[in-house]
C-alpha cells in the first residue's frame, strides 16, 4: 500500500469505507502509478492512501461540485459553512433550495450542512435529483469541519475530479502499474434497506450486472481491482471467477440501529 495519511473524510457516506480501511490497505499495491475511483462518495480509501496521481470521478453532479469546490474554495465553503444553524426551520429552508440553481460555493457548503444536520448523515435524492432526508435533531452536530476540509483540499486538484459514469471506465486507456477502487451502491442485504437513489438515477441490477462485466474485462487485461459490496449470494455469483474474502462491517447508516451489523465481500483481481 502507499503511506497512509492523516486526512479524513468530511462526509459521512453510506457504504463509507472507513471501517474497512485496514482489509483494504492490506490488497492495496504500493507502486501505483494512477489510482481511479468511479464511485467516489466520500473517498475514504483515497484520503487514506493519498495517492499523487489519481483520477476520482462519480455519476453524482452534487458531489462532483462538493470536492471541485473543495479542492479550489476551501475557506469560501468554511465562512459559509460558520452562518448556517443547526436548527429545523432553517434545515428545510437549505433543503428546499435547488442545487441547480445555486453558487456553485455556496451548493458545496449547502452539501456538506445538509450531510452534517440530516437525519444519519444519508444523502438521497428523488426522482427530480432533489435531497429529501428529513432533519436529524442532532444536539451540536459538527458543521463546520475547518480543519478537515482545508487538510482535504491540499490533496485535491480538481483538475483531477470529473462527473462521469462508471461505464466510461473502459475508454480510459489504462497503464502498467495503474490501479482502480470499485466502491458501488451495494446490493440490498437480507433485513438491510440500503438506500440506493444518490442521482435521479437508482442504481439497479442490471447496473450492477453491467459493472460485474467490466470489472472482469478489465482483469483480463491485467489491470489491478478491488471492488467492495454486500455480501449476497447474488455478488456472489457475479464475480465467483475473481477472489473474494468476507468483512464483518458495521452499517454506518441504518434506520434500525439494532440491525447495523453486516458483512462485506472485498473483491479482487491481479492483486
Amino acid at each position: 500500500m502507499l503511506n497512509g495519511t492523516s486526512v479524513k473524510p468530511f462526509l459521512k457516506w453510506a457504504g463509507g469505507k472507513a471501517q474497512l480501511l485496514h482489509e483494504l490497505a492490506k490488497l492495496c499495491p504500493n507502486n501505483i502509478r494512477k489510482y481511479y475511483e468511479p464511485f467516489l462518495g466520500g473517498g475514504a480509501l483515497f484520503f487514506f492512501l493519498g495517492p499523487k496521481n489519481y483520477l476520482l470521478s462519480d455519476n453524482n453532479p452534487e458531489l462532483i461540485n462538493l470536492y471541485k469546490c473543495v479542492a479550489n474554495h476551501p475557506r469560501e465553503i468554511v465562512r459559509n459553512l460558520e452562518t448556517m444553524k443547526n436548527e429545523e426551520s432553517y434545515f428545510y429552508n437549505i433543503r428546499n433550495k435547488s442545487f441547480f440553481e445555486l453558487d456553485k460555493i455556496y451548493a458545496a457548503a449547502r452539501t456538506i450542512y445538509l450531510n452534517r444536520t440530516c437525519f444519519n448523515g444519508l444523502y438521497r435524492v428523488n426522482k427530480k435529483g432533489h435531497f429529501n432526508v428529513p432533519y436529524g435533531k442532532y444536539k451540536n452536530p459538527n458543521i463546520v469541519q475547518k480543519e478537515k476540509i482545508l487538510i482535504a483540499s491540499k490533496l485535491l486538484s480538481s483538475r483531477k475530479i470529473k462527473l462521469m459514469d462508471f461505464r466510461e471506465i473502459e475508454k480510459i486507456k489504462f497503464f502498467k502499474d495503474d490501479f482502480i477502487f470499485f466502491d458501488p451502491p451495494y446490493v440490498p442485504a437480507e433485513g438491510y434497506a440500503d438506500f440506493k437513489r444518490y442521482t435521479r438515477k437508482q442504481f439497479t441490477y442490471d447496473d450492477h450486472l453491467e459493472l460485474a462485466e467490466i470489472f472482469t474485462k478489465l482483469a483480463k487485461n491485467k489491470l489491478r481491482l478491488i471492488l467492495t459490496n454486500s455480501d449476497t449470494h447474488f455478488v456472489r455469483r457475479l464475480y465467483k471467477r475473481h477472489k473474494i474474502i468476507t468483512v464483518e462491517s458495521k452499517r454506518l447508516i441504518n434506520i434500525k440501529s439494532d440491525k447495523r451489523k453486516s458483512h462485506d465481500v472485498i473483491i479482487y483481481a491481479n492483486i
